[in-house]
């Protein structure tokens, strides 16, 4: 039987190619995804339809993949269409489960009804001694902290998320719970023992990890009267990647990732921040009437208010030779109470890397040959804009 060898240098040259493609590989995984790569449902049907993050389901068919993103952020459930897809006025993707959500198109797409990935809002504290209970969360958003004081407040969740206020058994002690931080910073917690900081912003920029907003913490309580108890924290928002080959078009389309607001008790709970947003195109156009929100949500207002949840990331990325125009709302908004939390703003982004089909495996040695001769590694190709105001 004959055999296959190759010299030392020859052997050498092929395991750094191979290295290199792994290298290039790794890369990508911090890159928006690309549509190619995945296995298509086939065109988007008319009309409502569920999609699952955890079972990985489109209308009850399984089909979707889970990607893995590491550094703390979301695995993202992707669900992949045909290009010429459209999303009609008046139809609505509902989602559950808590993975990230992408939707990816092997060519163009017009959306024009809703995708929603907003948090839950925390409850208000019920009669008979029932503390308020935190939001929950879809699509990598984190859930709302519960208020307090027989679970002594909870945290929310999530990297930025409100911590709870405090309890004690005097009603002097007893404190809101802060907003969460994502986009910008979340308010602090109302007055009780000590004040609550509000949670920290993160996930900057956007198109390296799909992140979600963190939930608002529960506001605390007094243990000396049953209805001295804490408001629950609202949820933070989801993470949604829409990407689209050739062109992705938003005729009056409602894209949402909002933050819960809190509930309210003796003490009221802090906002959900804002979700993370990601759209990339060759061509992106937002018509007049298309809105997109990655808004924090309110603290509660009542007599010890709970902190404002910070802003969410909203960022869109077309190819430096294709077209962009944006005539919409672009909100990402911090929520209101108690104190003031900065807004956002939404990231404009230039990259070679969007709208442009996967190379032939020929094109892939190849372009490892020029990763292994080339003397340093060349630009990733991301040139970020000022962000349009208004």
């Amino acid at each position: 039987m004959s055999t296959f060898s190759l010299s030392r240098p020859a052997r050498d040259r092929f395991f750094v190619a191979i290295a290199a493609l792994v290298l290039l590989a790794q890369e990508a995984i911090a890159a928006p995804l690309n549509p190619s790569n995945f296995t298509s449902f086939g065109v988007l049907p008319p009309g409502d339809f569920t999609i699952d993050t955890d079972a990985l389901t489109f209308n009850g068919s399984s089909g979707g993949v889970l990607v893995s993103q590491g550094g703390g952020a979301p695995d993202i459930a992707v669900f992949t269409f045909d290009g010429g897809s459209t999303l009609a006025n008046g139809d609505a993707i509902s989602v559950t489960g808590g993975n990230a959500l992408a939707l990816l198109f092997q060519g163009s797409v017009i959306l024009s009804g809703t995708i929603d990935v907003s948090g839950a809002d925390g409850t208000d504290q019920a009669p008979g001694g029932f503390t308020g209970i935190g939001g929950l969360g879809i699509a990598g958003g984190g859930r709302g902290g519960n208020g307090g004081p027989f679970s002594f407040g909870q945290d929310g969740i999530g990297p930025g998320h409100g911590v709870a206020g405090s309890s004690s058994a005097a009603v002097s002690g007893a404190g809101s719970g802060a907003g969460a931080g994502f986009g910008t910073g979340g308010g602090n917690g109302g007055v009780g023992v000590t004040n609550r900081p509000g949670g920290l912003p993160y996930g900057d920029p956007l198109h390296d990890l799909l992140f979600a907003g963190s939930g608002g913490g529960g506001g605390g309580g007094a243990s000396s009267g049953s209805q001295r108890l804490g408001g629950g924290g609202g949820a933070g928002g989801g993470a949604l990647e829409i990407g689209a080959l050739t062109s992705l078009q938003l005729n009056g389309a409602s894209i949402l990732a909002n933050g819960g607001h809190a509930g309210e008790g003796f003490t009221d709970g802090g906002g959900g921040s804002g979700g993370g947003i990601l759209l990339h195109a060759f061509d992106v156009n937002l018509d007049p009437t298309a809105l997109i929100q990655a808004n924090g949500g309110n603290g509660g207002s009542v007599t010890n208010t709970g902190g404002c949840g910070g802003a969410g990331r909203i960022e869109l990325i077309h190819h430096p030779s294709g077209s962009f125009e944006s005539l919409g709302t672009i909100e990402a908004l911090a929520g209101s109470v108690n104190s003031v939390c900065a807004d956002g703003e939404h990231v404009v982004t230039e990259s070679t890397e969007v709208g442009v089909p996967e190379p032939s495996s020929l094109c892939i040695f190849f372009i490892a040959s020029i990763v292994f001769t080339s003397p340093r590694r060349k630009p990733r190709g991301w040139q970020r804009r000022n962000t349009p105001k208004g």
